[in-house]
């Protein structure tokens, strides 16, 4: 498994963990019971370090690109003056963007922008790229068939990314917690 899977694994699941933070904020009986403000530093803790790899890779992967003049890399720069250029850095550049924002106290407080960023952050932009060609190629809406996620697979899916997140973010947890 790549480490970028695993960072953009880590910003959907926080996107799903931050769903259920805003469920679980609006609802007394877990508000009393469970310390939350804690555990949502430790998240965003998490998903600033997420963010800092996810830059790092960024970076990595861009200087080797420009670096190293092999036919792979050459075919990757054609690719930046075509229509769908936007697909090539608009993930990365999105990931970190919105991962920052969560950095100001009034988008952690205010619940709606809360929602809306970290709904940004579960979106999958390249099945958004597909989805743009596919409609810029092809409109017939009988040939919109090529993904069909099944229900089950696609819990299967979140919780797998939700149980990552969760356990880099209890490690932070712990080890900002941890007793001296």
């Amino acid at each position: 498994m790549s480490l970028y899977l695993i960072i953009q694994w880590s910003f959907f699941g926080f996107g799903v963990y931050n769903l259920i933070y805003l469920l679980c904020k609006h609802i007394p009986y877990f508000k009393n019971k469970i310390n939350l403000q804690a555990i949502d530093k430790a998240a965003i803790t998490t998903l600033s370090i997420v963010t800092i790899l996810s830059l790092l890779v960024f970076i990595y992967d861009w200087s080797l690109i420009f670096i190293h003049p092999v036919q792979e890399n050459q075919n990757f720069l054609s690719r930046i003056d075509t229509p769908y250029s936007f697909g090539l850095y608009t993930r990365q550049l999105s990931y970190i963007f919105f991962s920052l924002i969560f950095l100001f106290k009034f988008v952690r407080k205010i619940s709606l922008l809360r929602l809306i960023f970290g709904c940004i952050l579960m979106l999958n932009f390249e099945k958004i790229v597909i989805f743009i060609t596919l409609i810029h190629r092809d409109y017939l809406p009988s040939s919109w068939t090529m993904y069909q996620p099944f229900f089950g697979a696609l819990m299967i899916d979140w919780l797998i990314k939700l149980i990552l997140f969760c356990s880099f973010t209890t490690i932070i947890y712990f080890a900002q917690n941890r007793k001296k």
